[in-house]
């Protein structure tokens, strides 16, 4: 019989095998130990090249596939956005400091659930700061024919542009997840990326996490540091056990990507 593999967050397990029958005898294996799969909480995901129905899959709140998350957790924000009209539409009532301080903890943290797995593309960054734009001017009431800069409206909310939060935050996470134990399924999953003997099929490759990342190395400029292979990665690794170093390289690595896009923040706006 193939081997099954499991992975375990509290209590969402996931069964991973090469042999869809195998993973099918499960349920009934569990029925000895006298536990029950609850089938409307239980899904089936078949991993393929010639098919991408695994990215509307949900892990632990997100889907599977980086555009199709966007897309959900847009949508969760704008419902969040809605219920809360009632606070947006009586500025006279709630102050302006007040309503900026709701968004961020009631809205924004939705649509940044787990936005540092998310692999970006220039369009994805651009498409998400667009997005947040117009939440942010609505919260302060600003409508067409009103016009007001996109520099004028991050200082009035205190903000600056939502990609290069994610960019923070997906650092964070990334530094987070080297430092950890080498058996953790992250760090057994990544060294297979740079498998040199990976068939990575014809044509221009699927913009993925890695390749978001080293986009984000290749900013810097400096050949010593990237990510493209497994001595790339554990470099990395090492600079990311001294957490003050590897805060610093955050930084800097945003710096150089605010510095690439001034005139993101300084266009003009309805």
């Amino acid at each position: 019989m193939a081997r099954v593999y499991h992975v375990i967050n509290a209590d969402d397990i996931d069964f991973v095998g090469l042999d869809p029958p195998n993973i099918n005898e499960i349920e009934t294996s569990l029925k000895n130990f006298r536990l029950k799969v609850n089938v409307d909480k239980t899904d089936h995901t078949e991993l393929r090249k010639d098919k991408e129905d695994w990215k509307l899959t949900k892990k632990v709140g997100s889907l599977l596939g980086s555009k199709e998350d966007i897309d959900h957790r847009k949508h969760l924000s704008n419902v969040a956005l809605n219920k809360l009209s009632n606070i947006w539409n009586r500025p006279d009532k709630v102050k302006q400091k007040t309503r900026i301080k709701l968004y961020n903890s009631l809205v924004k943290s939705i649509l940044l659930y787990n936005c540092g797995t998310w692999a970006l593309t220039t369009t994805d960054e651009k498409g998400l700061d667009s997005f947040h734009r117009r939440q942010l001017r609505r919260i302060l009431g600003i409508h067409y024919p009103t016009k007001i800069t996109n520099q004028s409206l991050y200082k009035k909310c205190s903000e600056t542009l939502l990609s290069l939060q994610i960019l923070e935050l997906r650092w964070r996470l990334f530094g987070h997840i080297l430092r950890r134990d080498n058996s953790i399924p992250a760090n057994l999953a990544i060294p297979y990326y740079f498998n040199e003997n990976s068939n990575r099929g014809r044509g221009r490759p699927t913009t993925t996490l890695p390749i978001t990342l080293n986009n984000d190395l290749k900013r810097l400029q400096n050949k010593d540091v990237q990510l493209t292979t497994k001595e790339d990665l554990h470099k990395l690794q090492k600079k990311a056990t001294q957490r003050q170093e590897w805060i610093a390289f955050t930084a800097e690595i945003k710096r150089t990507a605010e510095a690439a896009r001034p005139d993101d923040q300084a266009s003009e706006r309805h």
